[in-house]
């Protein structure tokens, strides 16, 4: 079913259409639950025509591990109670990795409502409810993630499918023949270890025609750059938000100006 789906995906992808993508990740010490809750959440993808992936978990530590390695997710239903590494802990761990991820907290107890209260998540979810309540949950938060995500691009390949939301690219690089994406993502994961740059196998004509937003500008041959993100200018370069500096081409440097003006200003 997934490769099916994958292939549907790439060919309306490749037309040019806008769609959206979800990473959803479901974890749960109980299988039988697991399963359970796959089920309810693949049907309720299929009837919004929701494009989704779903990775399932029996423990907190993997899915962790994972996310570490650099997957994303933009939805996790999560158990609370688990052996090695709770909900709650695992909670507050993808918090500071997804931000943006919504987390749905299915348990047979509302006592850690309180302690989960700054980690805002979506919903708590009993397990004794899971089929009346888990489906309205998941349209939900569908509708919400449709709305945060409709400004991203989709990296695509015969086997590979990855969505970088515009607001955490900071740069892109030609690097060779590929595209090399400089994102928010990588600082904090460069204290873990692992690397967050992503690269595609296309020219940054190309990838700079595909972005389809104003917010990204080709300041020299070998890179664009989201104005989401600069600093300041000089004669020479421009400064981000994470001190990277950037050479800046001098018959490009007016115009970087002119737009960096103007998105400020719209951003007042």
């Amino acid at each position: 079913m997934y490769r099916m789906q994958f292939k549907v995906f790439l060919n309306i992808f490749d037309k040019g259409t806008q769609i959206i993508m979800l990473q959803i990740a479901i974890c749960d010490d109980e299988t039988l639950l697991l399963d359970e809750i796959k089920e309810i959440t693949e049907g309720c993808m299929r009837q919004q025509q929701t494009f989704s992936i779903l990775s399932t978990y029996t423990s907190g530590k993997d899915l962790f591990y994972d996310i570490q390695d650099g997957k994303r997710f933009d939805l996790l239903l999560l158990d609370i109670e688990m052996p090695g590494l709770s909900g709650m802990e695992l909670a507050k761990r993808v918090h500071e990795l997804l931000p943006d991820a919504l987390m749905i907290f299915v348990t047979a107890h509302y006592k850690y409502a309180v302690d989960a209260y700054e980690l805002h998540i979506f919903r708590y979810i009993p397990k004794n409810q899971l089929k009346e309540r888990l489906p309205h949950a998941l349209k939900d938060a569908v509708s919400l993630l449709e709305i945060q995500n409709t400004d991203s691009y989709i990296i695509s390949s015969q086997n590979r499918l990855e969505r970088i939301p515009y607001k955490e690219i900071l740069y892109i690089e030609k690097d060779g023949k590929n595209a090399l994406f400089h994102t928010t993502a990588s600082g904090r994961q460069e204290e873990i270890g692992t690397d967050q740059n992503r690269r595609v196998r296309k020219t940054l004509a190309e990838v700079f025609d595909e972005l389809r937003s104003e917010e990204f500008y080709f300041i020299e041959r070998g890179y664009i750059v989201n104005l989401r993100h600069m600093t300041g200018i000089s004669h020479t370069d421009c400064i981000l938000t994470d001190q990277t500096r950037l050479p800046v081409s001098q018959s490009r440097l007016p115009e970087l100006k002119k737009r960096l003006n103007k998105y400020w200003q719209d951003k007042i």
